[in-house]
């Protein structure tokens, strides 16, 4: 098997010549940037400083972290803001996309399947902006 094709990374490429963790930091990085050109500005506030790419359902869940509609792009003070007041965020996002759509992307995360990575980055890297 060989080895993952960052530099000075010697463990086995997995998934299109990086390890897995390579390959997820790949993912999110295009992930990242999809979403932040998909909206453009903060959804909180209408600012254009520092955008980040913000997940509704955190990332740890690997069935709705690469999901467009699991995330939107908010400036680095809101992101601060309701990463320190979860309550908050939960009411902007109901607010935001609706209470249905948050309860079926929190029940994907826990009940789907985990998509393959090489999968994710193939879609990322075509549908890419």
């Amino acid at each position: 098997m060989t080895a993952c094709s960052r530099q000075r990374c010697s463990r086995p490429a997995r998934v299109e010549g990086l390890c897995k963790t390579h390959a997820t930091a790949e993912a999110d990085r295009l992930f990242s940037l999809a979403v932040r050109e998909r909206d453009g500005v903060c959804r909180a506030c209408g600012s254009t400083y520092a955008l980040q790419c913000a997940h509704i359902v955190s990332r740890r869940y690997h069935v709705t972290r690469w999901r467009l509609n699991n995330a939107v792009t908010l400036c680095l003070p809101c992101h601060k803001r309701f990463t320190e007041w979860p309550l908050e965020w939960e009411v902007w996002v109901n607010a935001e996309i609706g209470a249905v759509m948050h309860d079926a992307l929190k029940y994907a995360a826990r009940t789907g399947d985990v998509p393959h990575l090489a999968d994710v980055l193939t879609k990322l890297r075509t549908e890419a902006p």
